[in-house]
C-alpha cells in the first residue's frame, strides 16, 4: 500500500478502532483490564450512564443546596467543575495519543503537557498525560528523559490499571533501544510469562523479540554478511510459537513491526524464505513512525540485510 493511500485512510479513520486487527494510525483501541479489547460503543454507553448519573447527582445537590444549604452551592459547582473538566483532559490525552500514534510528537507534547501540570485533575489523568509526554520524548531521540517519564508516571498509577503494566513494556522497549539490555532483561523476566490478554500478549511479544535484536544484531554484524553469520545464540521461541506470532501480525492494519521482528527471527534461524514474506508483508502495512528510533538495532539489521538479499523487494519470476 502506497504511503499516500495510508495517509488517506489515517484522516477518515474514527478515532476508536473496534479491535485490534482492524486498528490502524492515528486510531486508539479500548482496553480492560483483562487486556483484551472492549469495543467502543458499549465503552460509550457506560460512559455516558456515568456523566448522566454524576449530572443528575449535581444537579439535585444544587437544588437541595440551594433551597436549604446556601453555602453548599458552590461546593456543588465545583464539584461538577472538576469533573467535566476531567472529561475535557482525558479527551485531550486520548488527542495526544493520536497525534504520537501519527509520528507528531509536537502536537502529542502540546496536548499532553499541559494536562501533567493540571492541579486539579486527578493523579491518574496527570500520571497517563505524563506517559503521552514521554513517549513524545522517545520520538524526538530522549530516550533517558523517556525512561525517566514511564518510571515517574508508574509510581503514580494504581497496579490495578491496565496502563500501569503497559507502562512496563514502555521501559522494556526504551531499555533497549538504550543499549541496556540487561536491565531490560530483569524488567521483562519480572514480568512472568506471556499474557492472556490480546494487547498486554502482542506488547510483550514485541518487547521480548525487540530485545532479541538487540542482543544478537551485534554479533551478527561482526561477523560479515548477515547470510553468512553463524548465529551464536539460540532464540527462546519454537517453530509453533513463531508462526502464531507472524499470522497476527499478518492479520493487523498496524502489524509491520511484528512482521518485521518475524522476519528477523527466521533470517537468524537461516529461514531465508520465511524472513522474505515477512519482510515483503511488513511492507504492505502501517509500523512505526521512527523504526530508527525505536528499535534502532532492528533498523540496522534491515538496512544491512537487504544489502545481502536485494531481491527481497522484487517480484518473484513467474515460473
Amino acid at each position: 500500500m502506497a504511503d499516500d493511500v495510508k495517509n488517506e485512510l489515517a484522516l477518515i479513520r474514527p478515532m476508536i478502532a473496534t479491535d485490534l486487527d482492524r486498528a490502524g494510525k492515528g486510531q486508539l483501541v479500548y482496553v480492560g483490564r483483562d487486556g483484551e479489547v472492549k469495543h467502543p460503543a458499549i465503552v460509550r454507553n457506560r460512559q455516558i450512564a456515568a456523566y448522566t448519573a454524576f449530572g443528575t447527582i449535581t444537579l439535585a445537590g444544587v437544588a437541595l443546596a440551594a433551597t436549604s444549604f446556601p453555602v453548599l452551592v458552590p461546593f456543588y459547582l465545583a464539584l461538577g467543575g472538576r469533573f467535566f473538566a476531567t472529561v475535557r483532559a482525558v479527551k485531550r490525552v486520548n488527542e495526544a495519543s493520536v497525534a504520537l500514534s501519527k509520528g507528531d510528537s509536537a502536537t502529542g507534547r502540546a496536548l499532553a503537557e499541559p494536562v501533567t501540570r493540571a492541579w486539579w485533575a486527578p493523579g491518574r489523568v496527570r500520571a497517563l498525560a505524563e506517559l503521552r509526554v514521554a513517549i513524545a520524548d522517545a520520538l524526538d531521540g530522549h530516550g533517558e528523559r523517556a525512561l525517566e517519564r514511564v518510571r515517574s508516571a508508574r509510581a503514580r498509577l494504581s497496579p490495578r490499571l491496565i496502563q500501569h503494566q503497559f507502562s512496563y513494556y514502555t521501559e522494556i522497549n526504551l531499555l533497549t533501544a538504550l543499549g541496556r539490555t540487561k536491565e531490560a532483561r530483569l524488567v521483562l523476566e519480572a514480568r512472568g510469562d506471556v499474557p492472556a490478554g490480546e494487547v498486554l500478549r502482542l506488547s510483550y511479544w514485541i518487547a521480548q523479540m525487540h530485545l532479541w535484536v538487540a542482543d544478537h544484531a551485534p554479533k551478527l554484524a561482526t561477523d560479515g554478511p548477515y547470510r553468512a553469520a553463524v548465529p551464536t545464540g539460540k532464540l527462546e521461541i519454537d517453530e509453533q510459537e513463531l508462526h502464531d506470532r507472524m499470522r497476527k501480525g499478518l492479520s493487523m492494519t498496524a502489524g509491520a513491526d511484528l512482521l518485521l521482528l518475524c522476519a528477523w527471527c527466521y533470517a537468524f534461524r537461516g529461514e531465508h524464505d520465511d524472513a522474505r514474506f515477512a519482510w515483503r508483508e511488513a511492507k504492505q502495512r502501517e509500523g512505526s513512525q521512527r523504526l530508527d528510533v525505536a528499535m534502532p538495532k532492528l533498523a540496522e539489521w534491515m538496512i544491512q540485510y537487504q544489502k545481502d538479499h536485494p531481491e527481497l523487494d522484487h517480484p518473484d519470476e513467474e515460473p
